[in-house]
C-alpha cells in the first residue's frame, strides 16, 4: 500500500484489520472473522438501504471453511411473499425485507446481489492467494467497490480513485468558497471527442493527489467543464461538457429524465461505457452511466437512484387518459426543483368533483371567472378573493400549456400543485386540508408536505420535493418510492 493514502484508508480497512489479528492469534478458526465480515456485510446493506429490516433467521455458531476455494459462498432468493430477499452466507440466513410495503425493484435486488458478492470477494481475499486484484479491494472503500462493481466497468479501481479525488474537494475551498468538480472516466481507450487518439506521456493519476494543487479546484468546475481522465486513470484534459457529448453521443435527446442541470452530464454516458462523476455545487456526489444519474451521495450515504424504474412507476399511477406528457411534465420539474433544493408538491387527481372540495378550500380552487366584490368599494379586494387574482395568469391552462420555467415558478410557492389527468391546473399555492386521521398518524415524525402529501394521495399519485434534494412518490395513503 503507498505510504502517502494510509491515513486516508485506515477506516475503510479497520474491520480488515481486526480480521487480520484475528487470523494471526487463532489460525485453526475462521469462526470469529466469519462474524466481523457478517457484521461488514450488515453495515454495507444498512447503508445503501438505511430504511429496511435485516434480520437473522438462523445462525451456525462454529464454520468449518479452510479457506482454499475461490467459490461463492453466498446464495440469495426471493422470500415467500416476492417482496423482500433471504440471503444465505457462511452459515448465517438473512431476511432482508424493504422498508416499504412494495416489492423491490430489479435494480435493488441486483445492488443487494452486488453488496453481497462484494463482501464475499473481500472476505476470500483474506486467504486465497488467488484471487486476482485481492489486496487491490483493500486500498479503497468498499461502498465506492460496490458502485464500480454495480456499473460493471472495465477497470473498477478508477472509480474509487475518481471518487477519493472529489471527496477530499468536497472538504476544501478556494478563496473561502466550496469547490464544485467532476471528472469523464473514458469507457473506450480513444477520446471520441479529441483532436488525438491518445494521451500525452507523463499524464497525472486523477486521485486524490491532485487535490492538494490550488489551482486544480478551479480548472473545471463539474456543471458546465469536466475532466477527461483514460481507460488507465491517467488526467487528459478539460472538456466542456455540452459540447463533449454532442460529439460523442450526437444530438437525439435522453431516454430517461433527468435533472436539467446534468442532462449533459447523462448524455455524454448514454454509450461507449463511460462514467461521469461530479462533486456539485450544493456538495453532492453524482455518478452518471448508461445515459442517466445512477448514484447520489449526500447525508453521508449513497442511494441508488433507478431514475427509469421509479418514473415508470409515476407514469403508470398517472395513467395516460388525457394529456399524454403529463406525468413526464410534472416529474421533469420535479427533478429541476430538488435539484435547485426547492421544496414543492404535485396532486393529480383522479376525480375532481370528488376530491378538490375535500383537498381544496374554496378561496384555493381555481374558478372558471372571479366573482364580484364588494360593490361599496370596488378598488380593494377582499381577503377572500385576493388570491383569486392571481389565478388569473393560469386561468384555463394546462400543464401541456405552460413552459416549464412557469411551472417551475408556481411550484416554488408554498402550498401544492393540483391538476386532473387531463392537465388541468385547478390550483397552485394551495394549503391542502388533511384528515384528523392523517395528523394522529404521522403528527409526531413527519413534517407538514409530507402529511399533505400522504393526505392527497389517498385522491391521486403525488409527487413531493424536499429541500434537502429527496424526491418522494405518495400513492394510496403510503410512500411508494424515495429517490
Amino acid at each position: 500500500m503507498r505510504k502517502d493514502t494510509i491515513e486516508d484508508l485506515a477506516p475503510a480497512r479497520s474491520w480488515d484489520a481486526v480480521a487480520s489479528s484475528r487470523l494471526e492469534r487463532a489460525p485453526s478458526s475462521i469462526s470469529k472473522v466469519v462474524g466481523i465480515y457478517q457484521m461488514a456485510l450488515r453495515r454495507a446493506l444498512e447503508h445503501f438501504f438505511p430504511d429496511a429490516r435485516l434480520e437473522v433467521l438462523g445462525d451456525r455458531s462454529i464454520i468449518d471453511w479452510d479457506g482454499s476455494s475461490d467459490e461463492t459462498y453466498y446464495r440469495l432468493r426471493a422470500d415467500s411473499e416476492g417482496v423482500g430477499v433471504e440471503i444465505e452466507w457462511l452459515g448465517t440466513h438473512l431476511s432482508f425485507q424493504p422498508g416499504i410495503p412494495a416489492p423491490l425493484l430489479a435494480s435493488e435486488r441486483r445492488m443487494i446481489e452486488v453488496i453481497v458478492a462484494a463482501i464475499d470477494l473481500r472476505f476470500r481475499g483474506l486467504f486465497n492467494q488467488e484471487i486476482t486484484h485481492r489486496f487491490d479491494r483493500f486500498h479503497y472503500l468498499t461502498e465506492d467497490l460496490i458502485i464500480a462493481d454495480f456499473l460493471d466497468m472495465v477497470d473498477p479501481y478508477r472509480l474509487p480513485a475518481a471518487l477519493e479525488a472529489v471527496r477530499v474537494a468536497a472538504l476544501s475551498t478556494y478563496e473561502n468558497r466550496r469547490v464544485s468538480t467532476g471528472a469523464i472516466l473514458l469507457g473506450t481507450e480513444e477520446d471520441a471527442g479529441g483532436v488525438g487518439p491518445r494521451n500525452h506521456e507523463g499524464a497525472p493519476m486523477f486521485n486524490a493527489r491532485l487535490t492538494a494543487i490550488k489551482g486544480f479546484h478551479k480548472l473545471c468546475d463539474g456543471v458546465r467543464t469536466l475532466f477527461l481522465v483514460d481507460r488507465q486513470g491517467e488526467l487528459m484534459r478539460v472538456v466542456d461538457v455540452g459540447r463533449w457529448a454532442d460529439l460523442v453521443q450526437g444530438s437525439e435527446g435522453l431516454a430517461h429524465p433527468c435533472p436539467r442541470l446534468y442532462a449533459s452530464h447523462a448524455k455524454a454516458t448514454r454509450s461507449g461505457g463511460h462514467v461521469a462523476v461530479v462533486l456539485t455545487p450544493s456538495q453532492e456526489i453524482k455518478i452518471f452511466a448508461r445515459g442517466a444519474m445512477m448514484f447520489s451521495f449526500s447525508n453521508a450515504r449513497w442511494r441508488l437512484l433507478d431514475i427509469p424504474s421509479k418514473f415508470a412507476v409515476w407514469r403508470e399511477a398517472v395513467g395516460c387518459a388525457g394529456l399524454t406528457c403529463l406525468a413526464e411534465s410534472l416529474f421533469q420539474v420535479a427533478l429541476n426543483l430538488a435539484e435547485a433544493r426547492v421544496g414543492a408538491l404535485f396532486v393529480v387527481v383522479r376525480d375532481p368533483v370528488h376530491s378538490v372540495p375535500q383537498l381544496v378550500s374554496l378561496p384555493d380552487q381555481i374558478a372558471a371567472e372571479i366573482a364580484a366584490d364588494d360593490p361599496e368599494d370596488p378598488e380593494n379586494l377582499s381577503p377572500r378573493l385576493a388570491k383569486r387574482t392571481l389565478h388569473h395568469v393560469v386561468r384555463g391552462r394546462t400543464i401541456g400549456d405552460l413552459d416549464p420555467s412557469v411551472l417551475e415558478s408556481i411550484a416554488s410557492l408554498d402550498g401544492a400543485v393540483v391538476v386532473d389527468q387531463d392537465g388541468r391546473l385547478l390550483t397552485f399555492a394551495a394549503i391542502l386540508r388533511i384528515a384528523p386521521e392523517i395528523l394522529d398518524l404521522g403528527r409526531a415524525v413527519q413534517g407538514a408536505r409530507t402529511l399533505a402529501g400522504l393526505a392527497a394521495s389517498l385522491h391521486g399519485p403525488v409527487l413531493k420535493v424536499s429541500e434537502d434534494g429527496y424526491l418522494t412518490m405518495f400513492l394510496k395513503g403510503r410512500r411508494v418510492w424515495e429517490l
